[in-house]
């Protein structure tokens, strides 16, 4: 526990960690909330506030900043995430083991004990810098939407049984940042390139991703699936992870849960078998 704090300590404190907390709130403003049909122009966050006036805002309930707030964990958010929760450690990783520094820290403790310190350092500064950008992009986003109570009557209609609970949401970010970190620091244990090790995640996420809607289009083709269709198809939902309140549904958890331990078992016996002590 102590060495997890020790390394957790480093790398909140790290220039790395900070900058995942901009991006994310960055890609989250970038982030498609609302579709003018008549146009088909999409707004982002910013766009909307800089192309509607409040009172224009209240009148499509997309823009209400409940709405605001939920739908923004989408778009470029998601598809940067491996490199934004990689931005946390890898530097960090990467530069001790170039400069022979991981020998030490490795024998003031176990290989084992330091091993899985690192590990779960790493996650939970990942999942952190997500779930402290998304609250940022909350704080700021909030106050400049309208209300539910300032939106038009049709609006107002249109929202009518929505829920935010946005302690929720925030574990939802979390989860999803500290998973989407995890191949980034399986791939630590076996390449040096920081360049590489925060690439290659990115291209496996957006791989299942393409794989995911391919899979989701053919299944919707012949009309609405069956129930057990629709919830395998929640399942494989990469992004599924962010959406477990919205599906409901056991089966997503088990499914990242299963992932997650595979992955961390992997990355524990790559490491424990170099035999350079990670110098």
């Amino acid at each position: 526990m102590r060495t997890v704090c020790v390394i957790l300590k480093k790398i909140i404190t790290s220039r790395g960690f900070w900058l995942c907390v901009i991006m994310t709130v960055v890609l989250l403003f970038a982030a498609d909330v609302h579709i003018d049909y008549n146009t088909m122009n999409r707004y982002s966050v910013i766009r909307g506030l800089h192309d509607f006036t409040r009172e224009e805002l209240a009148k499509e309930f997309e823009f209400c900043n409940i709405s605001v707030v939920q739908n923004a964990r989408t778009g470029w958010f998601m598809l940067f995430a491996p490199i934004l929760g990689a931005f946390c450690f890898v530097p960090i990783i990467t530069t001790e083991r170039d400069e022979n520094a991981l020998r030490f820290q490795i024998f003031r403790a176990s290989k084992l004990k330091y091993y899985i310190a690192e590990f779960f350092a790493g996650v939970i500064s990942a999942g952190t810098a997500t779930a402290l950008g998304y609250t940022l992009f909350a704080a700021i986003a909030f106050p400049l939407f309208p209300s539910v109570s300032e939106m038009s009557d049709f609006a107002a209609m249109m929202l009518e049984g929505t829920t935010f609970n946005f302690p929720k949401l925030l574990l939802e970010m979390w989860c999803y940042g500290a998973f989407w970190s995890v191949p980034a620091m399986l791939l630590t244990s076996v390449l040096r390139n920081k360049y590489l090790i925060m690439c290659i995640p990115f291209f496996i996420k957006y791989g299942l991703t393409q794989t995911y809607q391919k899979i989701m289009q053919n299944g919707f083709a012949s009309g609405i699936p069956d129930a057990k269709t629709l919830k395998l198809i929640n399942a494989i939902n990469p992004d599924g992870i962010i959406r477990i309140n919205e599906f409901n549904c056991v089966s997503v958890i088990v499914l990242f849960a299963t992932l997650f331990v595979f992955l961390f078992a992997i990355y524990l016996i790559i490491s424990m078998k170099r035999s350079d002590c990670g110098a």
